[in-house]
């Protein structure tokens, strides 16, 4: 009887320690949602643009941890009219951890009319398991301004 007991003893040993290891490795999911990237200055290399014309923008960013990162982005004007561009997906940090400065050009839509316009970039990062299937780190949106001209 006392072998019965010790069996009955270890079974609960194993199955207390899965999951206190499972509710641990949870709660570090949980608690790991510091941002992966900072995006210290971001600059207007054109700050007028004509319909047609190039936008371009250059930001300085600092990655900081290897995670996955998809950046949405899209543009408007004041007129209503909105170009969803592609987004910006990668798995690890493109070019390793550090400050990069990466200087990107869109063409602003020939149908976008004069009066002010925004580029939206909308980041969400994914450092784990659970953030990337469940809950990713996000940071509010990166809006930059410009003028559109008339032609």
């Amino acid at each position: 009887m006392t072998g019965l007991r010790l069996f009955g003893y270890a079974c609960l040993t194993i199955i207390t320690s899965a999951i206190l290891a499972i509710a641990g490795v949870l709660a570090w999911f949980i608690a790991d949602r510091a941002l992966p990237v900072k995006v210290p200055e971001t600059i207007v290399l054109t700050p007028i643009v004509k319909p047609g014309g190039r936008l371009c923008i250059r930001q300085k960013v600092e990655y900081l941890r290897d995670c996955r990162g998809n950046v949405d982005r899209a543009l408007f004007d004041a007129h209503t009219h909105r170009v969803i561009l592609s987004p910006v997906k990668y798995e690890r940090p493109p070019q390793g951890l550090g400050l990069r400065i990466i200087t990107t050009c869109f063409v602003v839509p020939d149908e976008f009319e004069p009066g002010d316009g925004e580029y939206h970039a909308a980041p969400e990062y994914a450092c784990n398991p659970l953030q990337r299937h469940y809950w990713p780190i996000t940071r509010a949106q990166n809006v930059v301004r410009f003028q559109i001209v008339p032609p």
